[in-house]
């Protein structure tokens, strides 16, 4: 057995654990949605000015991601993943016990720097704890286990709502993840490619040299692009209500069934993408994805639109972008890349929210959904430069 495959098996039962902790993370921020509508009552809000606070919590979790990999310069991936989401659960713990508004934006934008490091520095174990022939399927499990907290999280939500209230809600939902941190850093450790440090953690010489490797340039462009539409499931659940006249269990249904697509998809394509060609796969379900969101305009029946929502939510090509990134670049390099990848993606998406907000209120909900749709189309253009590197091997400069 050679040291890569000794280490790869001595990390999984870190990557296994990694991957529940995303899920665990999820369940907090998969909650949010369905506590919107609670708090737009208790402080008053409009749609943008919760589109503006979204982004406000976004940006604080998303900008940050770049510089999470400088801390591997003095910690391990896993003590670094920990702290983070003790300090989110923490947070929101703190939210679910705080007074006023002012103190649940405060707590939501520390409770976000420490979500920060969970994408970036969760992606780049499960790659480097991942044997290379395998790793679109387990970044597909880091994406597919994460999103079962969606699809069960709005409903488990909705029934404690109508029982405690959105504080004592919030604050049960984010002591799992504390728990499972807390035994991560202590209790489980990784091989020695995934504890390791390194002093070329966010080397933006480094960095640079890989922005001139295609993938990673096209990568960053599509995923800027695709990062404006990432603020629409925000208004999902006041769609359904609001103008759909929904109740609030069959917009928890329906949430849960589009996020019940992003449970299955994930690992699908992951799984797919490890026995094909990535860029048709990427290219194809951008398509769907842009032709679905259209769709919204038209239909509006319940068991049409939750066929609907299933179909938007299984096609999801994040897993196999990710795929493709990690093998693209060097080992060494993962940390920041990953970072960069996330900080775009993240960043951008933080104000999508206000955008989507402010061009529902001023224009509706179709508009809104039109704008979505040509956004994912845009996406193609950059997507049409990616380049297949396959067996771990680097894509040309």
């Amino acid at each position: 057995m050679t040291d890569q495959e000794q280490s790869e098996r001595s990390s999984k039962p870190l990557v296994y654990s990694v991957i529940f902790l995303h899920m665990l993370n999820h369940v907090i921020s998969g909650a949010m949605p369905m506590l919107y509508p609670d708090l737009m009552n208790e402080f008053k809000l409009s749609y943008g000015q919760l589109g503006l606070v979204r982004s406000v919590a976004g940006f604080s979790a998303g900008f940050p991601q770049l510089f999470v990999g400088l801390f591997r310069r003095w910690f391990s991936g896993r003590v670094i993943v920990s702290i983070g989401n003790i300090i989110n659960s923490g947070m929101n713990i703190a939210i679910a016990a705080g007074n006023g508004f002012l103190q649940f934006l405060g707590f939501s934008v520390i409770a976000g720097v420490g979500s920060s490091v969970q994408h970036p520095i969760g992606a780049s174990i499960v790659s480097n704890g991942s044997d290379p022939s395998d790793r679109g399927k387990m970044l597909g499990l880091n994406q597919s286990i994460p999103s079962i907290a969606f699809t069960f999280t709005p409903l488990i939500t909705a029934y404690m709502l109508t029982r405690m209230g959105w504080r004592t809600t919030l604050g049960i939902l984010s002591v799992p993840a504390l728990l499972l941190s807390l035994f991560i850093l202590f209790f489980v450790k990784g091989g020695s490619d995934v504890e390791g440090k390194t002093r070329d953690a966010l080397n933006w010489g480094s960095l640079k040299e890989s922005l001139r490797n295609k993938n990673v340039l096209s990568i960053s462009l599509l995923r800027s692009v695709m990062a404006f539409r990432m603020g629409v499931r925000t208004f999902l659940p006041l769609y359904f209500i609001d103008i759909l006249g929904f109740t609030s269990e069959r917009s928890s249904l329906l949430y849960s069934i589009l996020l019940g697509g992003g449970v299955l998809g994930p690992f699908f394509w992951g799984w797919l993408s490890d026995r094909m060609d990535r860029k048709p796969l990427i290219i194809g379900i951008m398509v769907c994805s842009a032709a679905g969101y259209f769709m919204l305009n038209f239909v509006t029946s319940f068991w049409a639109l939750a066929a609907l929502l299933f179909f938007i939510g299984f096609m999801v090509q994040t897993v196999i972008v990710q795929s493709v990134l990690s093998d693209s670049v060097e080992k060494s390099q993962m940390d920041q890349i990953f970072g960069l990848y996330f900080t775009i993606g993240f960043t951008i998406a933080s104000f999508s929210s206000a955008i989507f907000g402010y061009v529902v209120e001023i224009y509706g909900f179709g508009v809104g959904f039109s704008y979505i749709a040509a956004v994912s189309a845009l996406s193609l253009v950059p997507a049409f430069f990616i380049k297949e590197p396959r067996n771990n091997e680097i894509a040309t400069i």
